[in-house]
């Protein structure tokens, strides 16, 4: 049997000059022009050399890039970081003793969301997250990896193709921002499966297979590190008017999609359930607070009585440049700087997800920012005229990439024509551990599991808490939130 192939990603990009985007292009073009036309005015070399200084100062920054980013994107955020650390916005304090007693919100862009609990029409209970800054809706699923042993590559292609078919089915409505798909590994208590155990054991068993079950239930082989799987669906606010403020509503039409999407699922080979309140609450407050992990397990469902959405953020955190410190641990989040290149098989990411004893707490989401259908159509014919214009100006080796990017481009198109969605995605890779911890180390560890595979990673500057809060996988959308505009960026 052939091995199924993946790939023909590619970032959009509109073509230009010497490599440059056409937009960047086109500013160039226009300060030249500003220098011939105000030496031809004035006639003074002085003033036309102050206006050629002044255009470099303003182009330069733009068709320069580094890391994936400009000059100018790189210049705003040292600038923006900046200002937030004289204005004290880096630091956070809650608690006891603060402004408001009691309390332990959680911060930055998390400030404003909001949990509650609803039923679906056929009885199931779910969570939903509503971050009112930017009026999305968040229903998490906790889903179950079948894994791929003792599983025949048909099978795995099949669940392969249900995902995208999940994924394309999410967007056709534009209903959807996003889907994040994470896996979460974190320390191994051990008190989830010694509550189960101590569920199943019946009080007239033989005393032979309770001691077995409580064996099994202590047995410390293994890693020591559980895995957790999760995915996150965020929704805009639906409906018209009223509909789209009242909270009650948008539950409603939620939980009636909500179905359809557990099925879809399944054929996938993802058996999920909804997250409830209770659970989202421990979810939350045990990534801010490594040492709460082991009170949230033992209590369960009966962490509603202690804590609140209100209470499950830190109480005390710091964000800084390339790291972010909370609660008693430290942080770093990086981003993904570029998809593989050429085809890969869907093996390509398990280096990177695969659980580590030295990293025991690391979480890869994945982010599936979904186009609706007319959004799809514009934006593959817009992606073909420019690969195409590329082609025809670049030269060289230049030239074979735009060829190829002309293929990838067409195909995306024809796909398109027969239904497929359209998605831009993108990887975030979160590594806790305590303040002691060795950070060069784990930098070196993710970089190379990155790089195994295939995927360039970067770090996370000036935005380390919100990284930290994205990758949990509850709702958070970062480009939703950008705070640098997109002409910048070149």
């Amino acid at each position: 049997m052939s091995t199924r192939m993946y790939g023909r990603w590619e970032q959009p990009r509109s073509a230009g000059f010497f490599g440059l985007t056409w937009g960047v292009s086109l500013l160039g073009l226009g300060l030249v022009i500003t220098v011939m036309v105000s030496f031809m005015i004035t006639r003074s070399l002085e003033f036309a050399g102050a206006v050629l200084l002044g255009a470099a100062v303003v182009f330069v920054p733009l068709a320069v890039t580094r890391n994936g980013r400009t000059g100018w994107e790189l210049l705003l955020l040292r600038v923006q970081f900046a200002r937030a650390r004289s204005r004290g916005e880096l630091t956070y304090r809650s608690g006891r003793f603060s402004r408001l007693p009691g309390l332990a919100k959680l911060p930055g862009l998390l400030a404003d969301s909001r949990l509650t609990e609803y039923e679906t029409p056929g009885g199931k209970r779910f969570a939903m997250l509503h971050i009112r800054r930017s009026d999305h809706y968040t229903v998490i699923v906790r889903v179950i990896p079948r894994g791929k042993e003792l599983v025949d590559q048909a099978q795995i292609d099949s669940w392969v193709d249900g995902f995208g078919q999940f994924l394309a089915s999410q967007s056709r409505g534009g209903e959807v921002v996003a889907v994040t798909a994470v896996l979460d590994n974190t320390v191994e208590t051990r008190l989830k499966q010694t509550r189960e155990v101590t569920r199943l054991i019946r009080p007239n068993a033989p005393d032979f297979a309770t001691a077995v079950m409580k064996e099994a239930a202590a047995d410390s082989g293994g890693v020591g590190v559980r895995i957790e799987a999760r995915i996150a669906i965020t929704y805009r606010a639906i409906g018209k008017g009223r509909i789209r403020r009242d909270q009650a509503e948008q539950a409603r039409e939620i939980g009636q999609r909500l179905q359809s999407v557990l099925s879809q699922l399944a054929r996938a080979g993802l058996p999920a359930t909804p997250l409830h309140a209770w659970e989202v609450l421990g979810l939350v407050r045990s990534r801010f607070d490594l040492a709460s992990q082991r009170d949230v397990e033992a209590a369960g469902a009966q962490i509603v009585q202690s804590q609140s959405w209100d209470s499950v953020g830190p109480l005390a955190h710091h964000d800084r440049w390339d790291h972010y410190v909370h609660d008693g641990a430290r942080s770093i989040t990086w981003e993904m700087d570029g998809a593989p290149r050429g085809a890969v098989m869907e093996t390509v990411l398990e280096e990177l997800l695969r659980p580590r004893p030295d990293l025991p707490r690391k979480r890869v989401a994945i982010v599936y920012r979904l186009h609706s259908a007319a959004e799809a159509t514009s934006l593959v014919d817009s992606d073909f005229r420019d690969a195409v214009a590329a082609e025809q100006t670049e030269r060289g080796i230049s030239s074979a990439a735009a060829r190829i990017r002309v293929g990838n481009t067409s195909a995306a198109r024809e796909e398109q024509a027969r239904g497929a969605g359209l998605t831009r995605f993108g990887v975030l890779v979160t590594v806790t551990d305590h303040l002691d911890a060795d950070l060069p180390g784990i930098e070196a560890s993710v970089k190379g599991m990155a790089a195994a595979s295939r995927l360039t990673v970067r770090r996370c500057y000036g935005y380390q808490a919100a990284g930290f809060a994205a990758s949990l996988g509850i709702g958070l959308i970062l480009p939703e939130h950008a705070s640098i505009s997109e002409r910048v960026s070149g």
